[in-house]
């Protein structure tokens, strides 16, 4: 009897140790989940509000009826891989590929953001979950690709990038970086002056941190080698598209797709030679809005200026290694590859996003390393700001604020005469495509 009793309290000790265990896993999993469902909510909740009124202009869908079937061409390996899945594209299957993208690129950013919230030390916490937050209220993070530039291909370049810089610390899948920044420049060469310091800075802080191992450099070096030789190609030796001018050739993809290919867009993207296109076009336009939007960009990210200029400053300060000083004094400088896309390119909203969006991503970077010197100095912000709890909680209200405003979600809201700047368009294309009958700028816009 007594060995009986003594069994069945044996058997009951180990039946409620499993109870336990059982809960305790339950309620870990419910705690692992948290941040990162909130951050999806949150980025869907924007998805929902910003893209209720937009759809994909005519220029951004002409570009996915672009194969190498017309040559080793720029921005065609998106619509290559179309045409892999089907011979006739639609505005819907764009739609819902545009729509499909952004939704796997928010479930990556909340994954990757909430495993960073988790594994932080409980010191650095609280300055990690503000940081998340700034980036989540900026105007100018993933939000940019919901107001003016739905379906465009920076929504790829973002999820390229992020992807490298998961597989960056795996033994066997970083070699597969280097594939990747060649597929990131064949999706458009922009990549260059945009998402590249986001990954290129790391790749040359892994070399640092191996000790210089041989591994971390030819990863670094080829990665560069090929991103520059298909920048190269692309910008310096286009090929020759198969149809002697763009009209022709927008009618010819046109036959494969349910809406018109823009020949305009065609032209500038294929034809147009460099000095006429930014000249007589990108620069008249650019003065028209240059000064406003400049003066408003500037100030709206202000803030994070000082923000971002604080940390790599302390973080330089703070090192005692030449080398990654100069690493820091890259991250700093990053900001820089937007002046020659902002030079040759009328997309300033998206430049400047793209710059916002890799300072917040290097130094996210960096606290996943558990760098210690840009830690401490994430730290140091995060302390200030909560010391100054009022004045975190009102630059957050001027972002969110900000996010829904025409600033950020059109552009073209800078245009000082906007009677002025579609003329240009009308009188610019109609002189150099040949029209035989003249176009409005609707029309040429495929609006």
């Amino acid at each position: 009897m007594h060995l009986n009793t003594r069994c069945l309290c044996k058997e009951g000790e180990l039946f409620l140790m499993r109870l336990n265990t059982q809960k305790q896993t339950k309620i870990k999993f419910l705690i692992i989940g948290r941040f990162e469902i909130f951050i999806f909510l949150f980025l869907l909740l924007e998805f929902f509000m910003l893209t209720a009124k937009n759809s994909m202009g005519t220029w951004e869908k002409t570009f996915y009826l672009l194969t190498y079937e017309y040559g080793f061409v720029s921005r065609a390996l998106v619509g290559s891989v179309f045409s892999i899945f089907t011979d006739f594209v639609t505005e819907k299957m764009l739609f819902i590929a545009a729509v499909a993208s952004f939704l796997f690129l928010i479930l990556m950013i909340s994954i990757l953001l909430g495993n960073l919230i988790r594994k932080s030390n409980p010191e650095i916490k609280h300055a990690v979950i503000l940081f998340v937050t700034l980036f989540l209220a900026s105007p100018f993070s993933v939000t940019y690709l919901l107001g003016f530039h739905i379906g465009r291909f920076d929504t790829y370049w973002i999820i390229i990038t992020l992807l490298a810089l998961v597989f960056i610390k795996n033994r066997i899948l970083k070699w597969s970086i280097p594939l990747l920044c060649g597929v990131a420049v064949a999706v458009h060469q922009g990549y260059m002056d945009t998402y590249m310091p986001a990954l290129a800075i790391p790749l040359l802080y892994e070399i640092y941190q191996s000790s210089y191992s041989k591994k971390s450099v030819v990863i670094f070096s080829v990665s560069c080698l090929i991103m520059m030789a298909l920048f190269s190609a692309f910008q310096f030796f286009p090929a020759d598209i198969p149809f002697d001018n763009p009209i022709d050739f927008a009618g010819h993809l046109s036959a494969g797709a349910d809406f018109k290919a823009s020949a305009p867009q065609l032209y500038v993207e294929y034809f147009a030679p460099f000095r006429e296109y930014w000249i007589e076009d990108i620069t008249p336009l650019m003065k028209t809005f240059a000064i406003p939007l400049l003066s408003v960009y500037l100030l709206i990210s202000l803030p994070l200026f000082i923000l971002f200029g604080f940390i790599w400053m302390n973080s330089f300060a703070a090192s005692d290694n030449r080398f990654q000083k100069f690493i820091f004094f890259l991250c700093a400088a990053a900001p820089s590859a937007f002046i020659p896309a902002a030079l040759f390119g009328l997309d300033w909203d998206r430049w400047w996003a793209a710059f916002i969006n890799t300072q917040f991503i290097i130094i996210f970077y960096f606290m996943h390393s558990k760098e210690t010197v840009v830690v401490e100095s994430v730290k140091r912000a995060g302390d200030f700001f909560e010391k100054h709890f009022l004045l975190f909680l009102l630059l957050i209200i001027f972002f969110a604020f900000l996010a829904f405003s025409e600033s950020v979600t059109d552009m073209f809201s800078f245009v000082r005469d906007s009677d002025k700047f579609m003329q240009h368009y009308v009188d610019y294309f109609n002189t150099h495509l040949f029209y035989p009958d003249k176009m409005d700028y609707w029309s040429i816009m495929g609006l």
